[in-house]
């Protein structure tokens, strides 16, 4: 079903009568639920009742991102270490669009295909008594964090 569909729908239960809360639960219980929302149909019928019938989107309502992924993962490879804010100002967009990209694309060119045996090397060259540390076991991180070989 599309926005348009459900527009027409709530215009129609709008005619007959019915209030929002109504309408939601009506279209909900015919197309299944979270079909629309009660928010939804409300912001419908006071188009409806300001005289607007149209079905089409308002200009200007929603979101419009231009962001390319080619161009972000190009700046990531480029910094690294940029934060998301620095990210999204020059882009121009919002910091969740830029988080939500992210998870998007394939950062796996960051992070060397080793990265769990060089953290354990990094460890192991500064730790000064490298066999009271077993770093399979189970309490590892405990351990180390609290110095206790016992825990």
């Amino acid at each position: 079903m599309t926005k348009k569909d459900l527009r027409l729908l709530s215009l129609h239960e709008f005619k007959l009568g019915y209030n929002a809360f109504q309408t939601a639960a009506n279209i909900d219980r015919v197309w299944g639920e979270e079909s629309t929302s009660d928010r939804t149909v409300r912001r419908w019928f006071l188009r409806f009742l300001s005289g607007n019938v149209s079905f089409e989107d308002e200009e200007g309502r929603g979101w419009s991102c231009s962001l390319d992924n080619e161009q972000l993962k190009a700046i990531v490879e480029h910094n690294p270490r940029q934060s998301v804010r620095e990210m999204s100002s020059a882009f121009g967009v919002g910091i969740a669009t830029v988080s939500r990209n992210l998870q998007k694309i394939d950062l796996s060119f960051i992070l060397p295909s080793n990265i769990t045996e060089l953290i354990q090397a990094k460890l192991r060259s500064k730790l000064t008594n490298v066999n009271e540390y077993n770093f399979d076991a189970p309490n590892f991180r405990r351990r180390f964090i609290s110095g206790d070989k016992n825990v």
